[in-house]
């Protein structure tokens, strides 16, 4: 998990790399979403009723894990998308998708969940989300999809830290001057980490309805920009088109959510945890040499971010 030290260190990083003088002609886009650092603490409404606070992650049935990745290099007509499930919540699994000049990731580690991608060239882009238990309330009423049993008279705060960086770069134009048409690249990437938890339940006289869901996002798009101007030397005016700065964009945050069963029987909620990244890239990579140094800088971030998933 990206935490805010590290997250910090991480992002600066990312802007250095982006920012070294080999790199600047490369055009392409990154993104990587984390939600992690799941935590719970109980609370014991009642110290007296003999009964000790306790609750209980349902680990089968609907609370499934699962990953979902694709990615596609359009100048070399390739093509690649693969999911995994499994059926226990927070059960580990990871998967990825290369195709040329565009990878995708998707991971659940037995505290977090994972999506980051990247491409860099013609025609390349990625997908890739992550979640674990249940990511809509939509199956709240069948058993097999609660993922947290609650003991009576008591309150369990849940926490997980989400965080989100975004980066995409356009730093050239294939021609400055045209009618209706920039000829510069359009590069964009986004991500999106976020955290649910729902319950519904009547006992002992007590009705109540709770839903939870928040999630951080970030988004960078690296586009271009236009005036036009009139051509002294030829009489004429015309578009001039120029591509604006590359964007680096990053946001985070911790979602809390509160499970409170003041009831006289155990309670049960959902709880899901999700990520998703997505991007694409229009510009041709300028030459080889400068496409090894941005793919090798991006798998080295990609294994930062894992690491510190």
């Amino acid at each position: 998990m990206l935490t805010s030290v590290p997250r910090i260190a991480f992002s600066v990083t990312l802007a250095s790399l982006l920012a070294a003088s080999p790199l600047v002609a490369q055009a392409g886009s990154y993104a990587t979403a984390t939600v992690g650092d799941l935590s719970f603490q109980l609370i014991d409404l009642n110290s007296t009723d003999g009964v000790a606070a306790s609750y209980v992650l349902s680990t089968t049935g609907g609370n499934n894990s699962t990953a979902s990745v694709s990615s596609s290099d359009g100048s070399l007509g390739w093509s690649d998308s693969a999911a995994k499930t499994r059926d226990q919540f927070l059960n580990k699994l990871s998967l990825d998708s290369s195709t040329g000049n565009a990878q995708a990731h998707g991971e659940v580690t037995s505290t977090s969940v994972l999506a980051s991608g990247s491409a860099a060239g013609k025609g390349t882009s990625f997908n890739a989300s992550a979640y674990t238990g249940q990511g809509s309330s939509s199956y709240y009423y069948y058993g097999s999809y609660y993922a947290i049993d609650l003991s009576p008279h008591s309150v369990l705060v849940v926490t997980a830290r989400a965080s989100v960086d975004a980066w995409a770069g356009n730093p050239q134009c294939a021609n400055t001057t045209g009618y209706y048409y920039s000829g510069c690249s359009n590069e964009s990437a986004s991500g999106t980490a976020g955290m649910n938890l729902s319950y519904s339940y009547y006992g002992s006289g007590v009705s109540t309805n709770y839903t939870f869901s928040d999630s951080v996002n970030a988004s960078a798009n690296a586009t271009y920009s236009y005036s036009y101007q009139y051509d002294p030397k030829t009489g004429y005016g015309s578009y001039v088109y120029t591509p604006n700065p590359n964007q680096l964009n990053t946001s985070g945050k911790l979602l809390t959510a509160v499970f409170t069963n003041s009831s006289d029987q155990v309670q049960r909620a959902t709880l899901g945890l999700s990520a998703s990244v997505q991007g694409y890239a229009t510009t041709a990579i300028p030459e080889a040499g400068t496409a090894a140094m941005f793919a090798l800088g991006l798998t080295g971030l990609l294994g930062l971010a894992r690491r510190r998933a």
